[in-house]
């Protein structure tokens, strides 16, 4: 899949002033942006979830950019741009051995760069949570959270 490169921003604390060098325009798909979703589902596996689908697509509309944090291994692009979906505003963002998906989907969402962060980041702590919650606060971002039964 070729998505676009991860744009360069400053980096800074989230005091109640963003510095970034991409516009953070609000938009009226935006309103919800500073908290986060939880989606359980059986498996996760994109193709099983149709209702998700028309959810991608409108958030690849937007003005930023749209992160997904270490998406299952499955990612069809046939599917996802029949889907509707602006793969040229998606960035795919892997975990390494230096960045967990929580650490990944934390940063993405307190860049103020992206104005939603979709991750499948498995279990997760309250703590984990709750940093989270306050990055997209941070980052006037929307969290998505994909998670099997098994980790909810």
């Amino acid at each position: 899949m070729n998505l676009a490169p991860i744009p360069k921003y400053r980096r800074t604390l989230c005091q109640g002033k963003r510095q970034n060098t991409v516009s953070t325009k609000a938009s009226p798909s935006n309103k919800n942006a500073g908290k986060l979703t939880e989606i359980i589902t059986h498996d996760s596996n994109l193709s099983s979830m149709p209702l998700l689908m028309p959810l991608l697509a409108q958030l690849s509309r937007d003005d930023r950019w749209f992160a997904w944090v270490a998406p299952p291994a499955l990612l069809p692009k046939t599917l996802l741009t029949d889907a509707g979906i602006d793969l040229g505003k998606v960035i795919l963002l892997q975990p390494d051995s230096g960045h967990s998906v929580f650490d990944l989907a934390r940063r993405a969402l307190s860049a103020g760069t992206c104005h939603a962060v979709i991750s499948w980041p498995g279990y997760l702590s309250e703590f984990e949570l709750k940093a989270l919650e306050q990055a997209a606060a941070c980052g006037d971002s929307h969290g998505i959270l994909i998670r099997g039964r098994e980790h909810a």
